[in-house]
């Protein structure tokens, strides 16, 4: 008989907990559509020089003067959560023998002979409530560019579209793609 008593008030607060978190998604939902739909933002600016990197890598004779597939350098994308940045020795085993004597290789050199991973700025960086992977979009048939902006014409990468949810449920809705709330959140 104690468990019954107690069952009541405690189903009642647990569907007032959950009506307080629905409520609170709503707003957040409305609120991000209604931003989304005043004007669309605008792709950042592409920085100067190297973007901050440690390396001035360029996407632009990496992917399109050379040809290499994203997912060569980015291996993680089709398995996974994330498309990773390229090991030391991935870049290094076509370093060794292509432009060896570039400034920029000589750096990437001293990071592999003083075995060091390459410290670069993360450009895209979703909020910890968000479950993305990258590898559901690359199986779907989904380009990089989609997301990602034309990479092959950057020097430096930069962020090319806004990734806000609004962003994302447009997406998902051309495509007929799953707009249930825990598809994309935790």
């Amino acid at each position: 008989m104690g468990r019954r008593d107690v069952a009541g008030p405690t189903r009642a607060l647990l569907s007032a907990a959950f009506t307080l978190i629905l409520v609170g998604l709503l707003a957040v939902v409305f609120r991000v559509g209604a931003q989304e739909q005043t004007a669309p933002t605008p792709a950042p600016a592409q920085p100067a020089g190297n973007g901050g990197q440690p390396l001035a890598f360029s996407h632009r004779v990496h992917a399109t003067d050379n040809a290499i597939p994203c997912q060569l350098c980015h291996a993680y994308a089709r398995r996974g959560p994330v498309a990773g940045v390229p090991s030391v020795q991935r870049c290094v085993q076509c370093h060794l023998t292509i432009a060896p004597t570039k400034p920029e290789v000589v750096k990437l050199m001293a990071y592999w002979e003083d075995k060091k991973p390459i410290p670069w700025v993360r450009v895209y960086d979703l909020p910890d409530y968000v479950r993305f992977t990258h590898k559901r979009h690359v199986l779907a048939g989904v380009a990089c560019e989609t997301c990602h902006g034309d990479v092959g014409r950057m020097e430096a990468a930069s962020q090319a579209t806004s990734l806000t949810m609004g962003w994302c449920l447009n997406c998902h809705n051309a495509r007929k793609a799953p707009t249930d709330c825990p598809v994309c959140h935790y």
